[in-house]
């Protein structure tokens, strides 16, 4: 009995350990140093795609902000959907629909944004001005060296 009790107390201990730990990010450097972050100073981890690094952050008034794409809505849509990302800095932002084939439809926006969330319309036309076919488009937002890719659906 005195086994169980000093099993279940170091059970207890080590879950009490755990819990404690998870109320931290820690992120580590490239030059093998660590940074800090309170989970309850993070306001929202929003990871799409293969993330490769987590370079473009900052932090703010205790808040960590990423390059985030958010899901088109409506979606599906017709005749227009609405795109919405967020950028932590002032940067060069490309904002572009694919098709299914990899051939550019429409180059959305093109040039330098304020830090903080945009929102931009797609009207399901192409470069042209023509009305596009239903079907899977793909848009494709471009901030500095990273890229986040989202499947938008077009039913007519």
């Amino acid at each position: 009995m005195r086994m169980c009790l000093t099993i279940v107390g170091c059970f207890l201990l080590v879950h009490s350990f755990a819990f404690a730990q998870s109320d931290t990010l820690v992120i580590e450097l490239s030059n093998g140093s660590s940074v800090r972050y309170p989970v309850v100073n993070i306001a929202r981890l929003s990871f799409a795609g293969t993330p490769t690094s987590v370079r473009e952050h900052e932090l703010s008034n205790g808040l960590l902000h990423l390059f985030t794409l958010r899901q088109n809505y409506p979606n599906p849509f017709n005749p227009s959907t609405t795109i919405e990302y967020e950028i932590p800095k002032s940067g060069e932002v490309v904002v572009e629909v694919f098709d299914l084939m990899g051939r550019r439809v429409r180059l959305l926006s093109n040039g330098e944004k304020s830090p903080g969330p945009h929102r931009i319309q797609w009207d399901s036309r192409d470069d042209d001005g023509s009305l596009v076919s239903s079907g899977t488009y793909f848009c494709k937002v471009q901030f500095m060296e990273q890229l986040i890719a989202k499947k938008l659906l077009l039913v007519r």
